[in-house]
C-alpha cells in the first residue's frame, strides 16, 4: 500500500515568496480551463506557482510532489445596491468601466472570495485544510506571505494592453499644423450649418474641410459619404493633408483627421486656420455625429456579435460535443477562427485529443508556454461539452442583476495560454490588435512543425502542417521564341485566389435613374462625381456587396498575366513573357485564400498604380471540384526553354595580383 503520509512541516518551511522572475498562473488550469469560478475552484501549488483543477491534482503531485496549494474558490452574487433601477445613460467616452464610459457588468457583481491553504496526498487527495484571511494566526509567516503575494499577483497569461479603462487613442500634434499651407482664394465658409453641403454631391451631414483650400468634401463611404474629402486631397497632388469635420466643431473641441499620418491630431492653431476661411467656434454647435460617438456605436455593435446574424436575427445556440464556442478576448476572432478550424480536422483531433493525457504528463515544467501542451489543452476543451450548460446559481445571478446576456466565467475557453506560447516569438501576434488570420495560420503551422522537430519523442508526435502542404507548377512562355519553361515549387500551403468584378449587365434602374428614384422613395439629391453609375447603389452605409461566382474566380487565377522586360534564354533580349500557375500535387486539406485586395490601373488620373480592397464576395459551394486546377507539365508541341546557365564567379584581378605577390601562383581567375 502507498505511503500517502506528508511532512506538513518541512513542506511549510519551504514555501517561499515568488519573485519577480517567478511566473505565477493564479487564475487558470495549466492543462484546462477550469478557474477559481469553476466547481471545485482551483489550486496553486505553493512551490511551481502553476494552477490545476481538482482533476489534475494527482497529475501534479506526480509532477512536481510537492502538498501545500492555494485554494481558490470564487462564487458571485447580486449587489444590493439603492441605485439598481437607476436608467443607463448611453455612453460618451471611448473607455470602460469609469464614468461615461461602457459600464462592466461586473459593477453590479460581487464576488466572494474564499481562500484555504491545503494539503494534498501524493495521491491527489485533501488531507487538510486551513481557512486563510491574510493574518499569520494558524499559518507560518512564510506561507502568508507567500499566499499573499500569490494572491496579488497578475497572471503571467494577461496581456498588458488589454485592461479596463481609456480606449481612447493618444492624439497627437500634427507635423503639418505649425506650417500649414492656406491658400487666399477668398473663399469663406458661413457660421451656419445648413449652408454647408459637399461640394461634389450636396449632401448635408458627414462634411469634411480641407484647412488648406477650403475645400467641403463628404467623409467616407462607411459613414454614409462619398469620399469627397480625400479624393479632392489625392486631386490636389496630396498637398493639403489636414481636414476638419464641420458639423463637430464646438467651442470646447474640434475633430481634426490627417490624411498624409492616416490618424486623428491636433492643432495648436486651429483657431487661427479656421478663421482664415471665416470660421469661429464661439459661433458653433455640434450638428453632427463626432468620431467617438461613431466608434461607440462600432464598438457597441461589436459587443452584440456573438448574438447577431447578418439580418440581425438570434442566433440558435448549439451545445454538445464539437459545439464549444471561445471567447474573444482583445480582437481574437483570427486566432480564434484559426483554432476552431484546425480542430475539425481528424488527424489534429487525434494528435491533440486522444494523446492528451500523454502530452500532459511528459510536459515540461512550464506547460503554460509549451505549444504542444496548450494545443492538446484546448483541443479536449473544443472536444467536450465541460464549459457548456447553465447552473441554477447563474441563472438567478442573471434575473438579479437583469443582465440576461450575462456571460459564466466557469463556462469561458479562453486560449491566452495557447495565444502567448504561439507569439513567444512574434511580437505582432503577443499583443491585443486584429491580425491577419493566414498570416496567423502560417505562423502556428512553424510552430507545430519546430516543436515536431525538437521534441521527436512526444507521444502521437508528427507534422501535421504536411496536411496541407501541395506543389505548385509555373509555366512562363517565352514570347520571342515560343519557348516553354515549368518551374515546381514545392511547400506551398495556400491556394490565393482572387475575386475579379463581375460582368456587368445594365438593369432598369441604369436604363431609367427616374424610375429607380421612385421606387426607392429617395429624394433626389445632386449627382457625385465621384461615384459612378455602376457603383451609385453601393455608396450609402450598408450597402450590400457585390457576389461572383466561384468559376470566375478559378478562371482568373488560372490566367496568364504579363511579365514586361523579361530577358529571353533564347534570344537573351529583353521581351515579354506569359506566366500562369497550376496545382502540380494536391494536398489532404486545401486552405484556399480569397485574396482582398488587389493592384488599380489609375495611371489615367496620374495616380500610377494603387492597392485598393476589394468589397466583393465569392460565392463558395459546399463541394468543390479542383481537377481543373491541376497542372500538364511540358505538353506535346511545346518545346522546353533552355535552363539558364550559372555563371562562373569572376576572381577580382586587384586580388588576385595581392595573392600572387605573397608566392601564390596556383591561383587563376576561375
Amino acid at each position: 500500500m502507498a505511503d500517502n503520509t506528508v511532512d506538513e512541516k518541512a513542506a511549510f518551511e519551504a514555501i517561499k515568496v515568488p519573485s519577480q522572475s517567478n511566473k505565477v498562473y493564479n487564475r487558470e488550469c495549466v492543462f484546462s480551463f477550469q478557474n477559481p469560478y469553476s466547481p471545485g475552484g482551483l489550486y496553486v501549488n505553493l512551490k511551481t506557482f502553476q494552477g490545476v483543477g481538482p482533476d489534475f491534482l494527482p497529475l501534479d503531485q506526480k509532477r512536481n510532489r510537492f502538498p501545500i496549494y492555494l485554494h481558490q474558490q470564487w462564487k458571485r452574487k447580486a449587489k444590493k445596491d439603492a441605485e439598481e433601477d437607476k436608467p443607463t445613460n448611453a455612453p460618451t467616452k471611448f473607455a470602460i468601466g469609469v464614468e461615461g464610459g461602457f459600464q462592466l457588468d461586473d459593477q453590479k457583481i460581487d464576488i466572494i472570495k474564499i481562500n484555504t491553504v491545503v494539503v494534498v496526498g501524493p495521491d491527489g487527495k485533501k488531507q487538510k485544510s486551513y481557512p486563510f484571511d491574510g493574518s499569520d494566526k494558524v499559518l507560518p509567516k512564510n506561507v502568508v506571505q507567500s499566499v499573499n503575494s500569490v494572491l496579488a499577483r497578475t497572471d503571467s497569461t494577461e496581456s498588458k494592453d488589454i485592461f479596463a479603462g481609456s480606449l481612447e487613442e493618444e492624439v497627437k500634434e500634427s507635423k503639418f499644423a505649425k506650417d500649414l499651407v492656406q491658400l487666399d482664394n477668398g473663399k469663406k465658409i458661413p457660421n451656419d450649418h445648413e449652408k454647408w453641403a459637399c461640394e461634389d454631391s450636396g449632401l448635408k451631414k458627414n462634411l469634411w474641410l480641407n484647412l488648406s483650400t477650403g475645400y467641403i468634401g463628404s467623409g467616407r463611404k462607411e459613414t454614409g459619404g462619398t469620399e469627397a474629402a480625400i479624393k479632392h486631397y489625392e486631386d490636389t497632388g496630396r498637398k493639403y493633408p489636414l481636414v476638419v469635420k464641420l458639423g463637430t466643431i464646438t467651442p470646447e473641441k474640434v475633430e481634426i483627421y490627417s490624411y498624409a499620418e492616416n490618424a486623428m491630431v491636433s492643432d495648436a492653431l486651429i483657431d487661427k486656420h479656421l478663421a482664415h476661411w471665416g470660421l469661429d467656434r464661439k459661433k458653433l454647435f455640434q450638428t453632427d455625429k463626432d468620431m467617438t460617438q461613431l466608434s461607440i456605436e462600432a464598438q457597441s455593435k461589436a459587443f452584440e456579435a456573438s448574438l447577431i446574424t447578418g439580418e440581425g436575427e438570434k442566433q440558435e445556440v448549439a451545445t454538445g460535443v464539437g459545439y464549444q464556442g471561445l471567447v474573444n478576448f482583445g480582437n481574437t476572432c483570427y486566432l480564434n477562427s484559426t483554432f476552431q478550424l484546425l480542430f475539425s480536422v481528424p488527424e489534429f483531433k487525434k494528435r491533440y485529443v486522444e494523446f492528451a493525457s500523454r502530452v500532459f504528463e511528459r510536459s515540461p515544467s512550464d506547460p503554460a508556454a509549451d505549444i504542444t501542451t496548450q494545443l492538446s489543452k484546448l483541443a479536449t476543451a473544443l472536444n467536450s461539452d465541460k464549459y457548456q450548460g447553465e447552473t441554477d446559481e447563474h441563472k438567478k445571478l442573471k434575473e438579479d442583476t437583469k443582465l440576461p446576456e450575462l456571460s459564466d466565467p466557469a463556462a469561458e475557453v479562453k486560449p491566452k495560454m495557447l495565444k502567448k506560447a504561439v507569439a513567444r516569438d512574434h511580437w505582432e501576434f503577443s499583443g491585443g490588435r486584429q491580425q491577419d488570420a493566414q498570416e496567423y495560420i502560417l505562423h502556428v503551422f512553424q510552430a507545430i512543425s519546430r516543436d515536431a522537430k525538437q521534441f521527436p519523442s512526444t507521444p502521437g508526435n508528427s507534422d501535421l502542417t504536411k496536411l496541407f502542404e501541395f506543389a505548385s507548377e509555373e509555366k512562363t512562355v517565352d514570347a520571342q521564341s515560343k519557348q516553354v519553361g515549368y518551374k515546381i515549387q514545392p511547400g506551398q500551403t495556400f491556394l490565393q485566389v482572387p475575386i475579379p468584378k463581375p460582368q456587368q449587365s445594365t438593369s432598369k434602374k441604369e436604363e431609367d435613374p427616374e424610375a429607380a428614384q421612385k421606387e426607392s422613395g429617395e429624394p433626389k439629391e445632386k449627382k457625385s462625381k465621384t461615384a459612378s453609375s455602376s457603383s451609385s447603389a453601393t455608396v450609402a452605409a450598408g450597402a450590400k456587396m457585390e457576389t461572383v461566382e466561384y468559376e470566375a474566380c478559378f478562371k482568373r487565377m488560372l490566367e496568364a498575366y504579363t511579365l514586361q522586360g523579361y530577358t529571353s534564354p533564347v534570344t537573351q533580349q529583353k521581351g515579354v513573357a506569359y506566366r500562369s500557375s497550376r496545382m502540380r500535387t494536391f494536398p489532404q486539406y486545401l486552405f484556399i485564400q480569397m485574396l482582398r485586395f488587389e493592384q488599380v490601373d489609375m495611371t489615367k488620373e496620374g495616380k500610377g498604380y494603387q492597392i485598393q480592397k476589394i468589397r466583393r464576395m465569392a460565392n463558395m459551394p459546399v463541394e468543390l471540384d479542383i481537377k481543373m486546377l491541376a497542372s500538364t507539365g511540358l505538353q506535346k508541341g511545346e518545346t522546353a526553354l533552355p535552363k539558364a546557365k550559372k555563371a562562373k564567379p569572376q576572381a577580382k584581378p586587384e586580388i588576385v595580383v595581392a595573392v600572387t605577390s605573397m608566392g601564390n601562383n596556383n591561383c587563376n581567375n576561375e
